[in-house]
């Protein structure tokens, strides 16, 4: 599940407000079906104009703190917690025992831009043309770390490869690297 994008006109509260409310009359009908719900760490939708409004740590912690349902966890992303300027594995420290699923992400920077440089592009429709998608384990990412802290709270969940961007030898690729952390970690 995602917020939504983080327009201007909407104050803080009120989008947090809105957000916990439309997940809360959602965490019923998934208990009911037997279903989870997981809260992405989001950066932004290809048709989006704007970022996730819960794409910084503090309102995504924010909304996480208000629920409380076994129906209920994170889709964690270490990729997009760079692209919030924040590190990824502080955010995975705190959501560690909420986890459900993962997304295998890498991310790279295109040419010789910073992170910096990503809030100039915020406001273009879609993905920043800055940033690219690649090999889990060649980027931005220290995946070791990240399998580590998953170890650690003893992590069987689903691992999604996030990838495809640049066609299927990318994704054997982060598969072969993914599968020896999973069995290092074992």
């Amino acid at each position: 599940m995602l917020s939504g994008q983080r327009r201007p006109e909407i104050p803080r509260g009120q989008g947090i407000r809105w957000t916990i409310d439309c997940i809360r009359e959602l965490l019923d009908y998934a208990a009911g079906k037997n279903v989870v719900l997981t809260f992405e760490n989001h950066y932004k939708d290809n048709y989006w104009r704007y970022p996730e409004f819960a794409q910084k740590g503090d309102i995504y912690l924010a909304i996480l703190n208000y629920m409380d349902s076994p129906w209920f966890g994170v889709q964690y992303d270490p990729s997009n917690a760079i692209l919030a300027g924040e590190d990824p594995i502080e955010l995975l420290e705190i959501v560690k025992h909420r986890v459900v699923t993962v997304h295998a992400s890498d991310r790279f920077l295109t040419r010789r831009y910073t992170l910096h440089e990503l809030k100039q592009v915020e406001d273009s429709v879609g993905y920043a043309a800055i940033l690219s998608h690649g090999v889990v384990g060649k980027g931005l990412n220290d995946y070791s770390k990240i399998f580590q802290i998953m170890e650690e709270v003893s992590y069987r969940g689903w691992i999604s490869i996030e990838d495809g961007m640049n066609g299927l030898d990318e994704i054997r690729e982060s598969a072969i690297y993914l599968r020896s952390l999973m069995k290092s970690s074992v």
